[in-house]
């Protein structure tokens, strides 16, 4: 057994492991920080809905080290943003790939100078600007930023990532220069087995799962009598099983949970199925909904990758497929199955065990979908009422949905199940037409969801990445504006800073403008703590009225206003 262990290796995972060793070897890049790279997250991990798109450096919990751009170039594209990648650098280089530098605390240089040009232009603390190119060049090794914890980040670090410049698709920066230490094997900590249709999609409570029994040396892993019985329903005449392991990696300097690169399904001697996460389009990002098990994603915390592939996933990472990875199988045989994970440095980690079916009927449906109360993945949908109508494209669902069209559209779909192509929903409005009424969204995971709301003619309109109830709110409260280090009592300051902290219970915050004299003046807002945040210029010394004005999405405003003296 460990002679066919040892030739599966050579045989399957060599030559990638070679491939992306060599690829390494082209490039030499300037580290992108200073202190040593230390990785809490890797590219391709699996998140709630999208693969992380990049590797996220540790910064010591701290804010402000210096970020370096890694290679001559030219900024292509710099955003400020409250949300998502905060204050993010994006540099083109002459090699055809572009870095990108996330969550920055601050630009510094010519970078710094043209964001702010354009945030006193637009009256506007976000903005997004796409420079022409060689307008903003730079040199290997020049600081262009410091790191930070903006936008969406959970914590101080640095998220970065390179791209191909003309397609714009995620690569792993990993084969590209940035290897880290690494001398530890993936972890397979789990096995659940299904029964399919031939796309791939899972018939309901058929479902088999088992942990995984690591060896006490070696990579070597088992399942306990190393091998799994399934009934015969789980066979059908048109699809089969699927497999999906919990998998996870680790890096060395660091116990942070990470991602798996690769890895490969052989059953019988024959290899079926592969992925290796070289390559992610943006486009695709949310596919890793069908890609994983995202039952158990959501409600257990775990890892499970999918070795078979369902009909709508056109995700770039497959390798080797037979018929989806989807193992048709038969009443009274047996299967050897071998599972072989490997990471980007070369170490790999390997599973062995058999699949026992038993003797019996097998399944006779052909298809998880009944057609008729279902909506499948490759199919539209549009639904009329006098009070909604309801629009799905096609590949709006993962896999079959059952609907009711007696509760539509109180309740669209169940709202634990995730949403691939975003939607549209139209809701009779009874009220003025004042711009006060939108479209909320409530799951049981989550709470009401303001929608971008549009009125047409008598309908609410707005678009959906979300299932749930959907309701018609009204929101004619005005924002809430709380001076943090302002006292109600006191005229005069000393600090370098006011703060604020502004928020919203209904539309959500859309403005915020501060006026000084009249002149409007730039303020930062941290969404994370709703912290609005002005720094106090040297020569603005002396007695000034200030007026801070904020806005909700409904148009509704909250004005603060007071007579300070600046010391």
């Amino acid at each position: 057994m460990r002679y066919t262990y040892l030739l599966l290796f050579n045989l399957l995972i060599v030559p990638f492991l070679v491939t992306a060793q060599s690829d390494s070897l082209n490039y030499n890049f300037h580290p992108p920080l200073g202190i040593p790279l230390v990785l809490s997250s890797n590219f391709g991990e699996l998140r709630a809905n999208h693969f992380h798109m990049g590797l996220d450096f540790k910064t010591n919990m701290k804010t402000g080290y210096k970020l370096y751009a890694i290679e001559d170039g030219w900024v292509s594209r710099v955003k400020v943003s409250t949300t998502g990648y905060g204050k993010v650098i994006y540099i083109d280089h002459p090699n055809g790939l572009t870095s990108v530098y996330a969550h920055c605390s601050e630009f510094k240089g010519s970078i710094d100078s043209l964001v702010r040009a354009t945030q006193i232009l637009e009256q506007n603390f976000v903005v997004e600007i796409f420079p022409e190119k060689n307008q903003l060049k730079v040199k290997r090794g020049e600081v262009i930023a410091l790191s930070g914890n903006t936008g969406s980040s959970s914590g101080p670090h640095l998220h970065f990532e390179i791209r191909d410049t003309e397609t714009e698709h995620a690569l792993n920066p990993l084969k590209y220069g940035f290897q880290m230490a690494d001398s530890k094997a993936p972890e397979i900590k789990g096995l659940r087995l299904y029964a399919v249709d031939s796309k791939g999609y899972r018939f309901e409570s058929r479902m088999v799962s088992t942990p995984v029994i690591p060896s006490l040396n070696g990579n070597g892993y088992s399942i306990k009598n190393n091998e799994l019985s399934i009934t015969s329903d789980f066979c059908s005449t048109q699809g089969g099983i699927g497999l999906a392991f919990d998998v996870i990696d680790r890096f060395d300097g660091a116990m942070n949970q990470c991602g798996l690169y690769g890895s490969y399904l052989v059953v019988d001697g024959d290899t079926i199925f592969g992925q290796q996460i070289d390559r992610i389009p943006f486009e695709n990002t949310r596919l890793v909904s069908t890609h994983k098990d995202y039952e158990a994603f959501r409600t257990l915390r775990k890892d499970f990758h999918k070795s078979f592939r369902t009909a709508i996933n056109d995700l770039p990472i497959y390798k080797h497929e037979v018929n989806q990875g989807i193992i048709p199988v038969e009443p009274g045989k047996s299967y050897t199955i071998e599972y072989v994970a490997f990471d980007v440095s070369g170490n790999v980690s390997r599973l062995a065990f058999a699949i026992h079916v038993s003797v019996g009927p097998i399944n006779n449906r052909e298809s998880v979908s009944d057609g008729i109360h279902y909506l499948e993945p490759d199919q539209s949908y549009h639904f009329e009422n006098e009070d909604c109508h309801l629009y799905l494209p096609e590949k709006a669902v993962f896999e079959p949905q059952y609907y009711d069209e007696d509760r539509f559209c109180g309740e669209v779909f169940d709202s634990h199940e995730p949403v691939n192509e975003p939607y549209r929903i139209k809701l009779i409005n009874t009220y003025p037409e004042d711009g006060k009424s939108y479209i909320e969204v409530k799951g049981s995971t989550f709470n009401g969801q303001y929608l971008k709301t549009q009125l047409e003619g008598e309908w609410l309109t707005a678009e959906s990445r979300y299932f749930g109830t959907y309701t018609v709110r009204r929101d004619e409260e005005s924002p809430r504006i709380l001076p943090i280090n302002i006292l109600s009592k006191t005229n005069f300051v000393s600090s370098k800073k006011l703060l604020w902290n502004i928020s919203d219970t209904g539309s959500g915050l859309a403005d915020y403008d501060l006026f000084i004299n009249n002149e409007w003046h730039l303020v930062e807002f941290e969404s994370k703590g709703n912290l609005l945040t002005f720094e106090i210029p040297e020569k603005l010394k002396g007695i000034n009225e200030l007026k801070l004005i904020v806005k909700d999405n409904c148009g509704n405003i909250q004005e603060w206003s007071k007579t300070i003296e600046f010391l």
